[in-house]
């Protein structure tokens, strides 16, 4: 009976099915938008909200920002497009997430924190379709 219950300490731990944490994507690095050269020359600071979502490579897809200027459009599809993520699991599986919300803050060194209203957002046309 001794030989049997050492076997069985012995065993790797094995978790039940489902009870790995859901781990949501995370940026390998921050974005680094550049600032736009029209808005830092009339001094215009601003605020986007990108959604997008992260493959199970790590990499961005269907980037959709909304910004306070449309100024800082481009600067933030430009950040998103170039970005890497570690993927998100879920049950222990890499997965896509889709509709992933990361905000982007554009302000001016030395300048009063003048962010806009963040309920005011718009959103970027693709001068592309448009």
């Amino acid at each position: 009976m001794t030989g049997l219950l050492i076997a069985a300490l012995s065993a790797p731990p094995v978790l039940a099915q489902g009870s790995l944490p859901d781990v949501e994507p995370r940026p390998v690095r921050p974005p680094m938008p550049s600032y736009p050269v029209g808005a830092a020359r009339v001094m215009l600071q601003g605020y986007c909200e990108v959604e997008f979502s992260v493959d199970t490579r790590g990499r961005t897809s269907n980037i959709h920002p909304r910004c306070s200027h449309p100024e800082f459009c481009a600067s933030a599809t430009a950040a998103m497009e170039e970005v890497r993520f570690m993927p998100g699991r879920r049950d222990g599986r890499i997965v896509q997430r889709n509709n992933i919300v990361y905000p982007l803050e554009y302000q001016i060194e030395g300048m009063p924190d003048s962010i806009p209203d963040r309920t005011e957002l718009k959103g970027c046309v693709d001068p592309l379709i448009s």
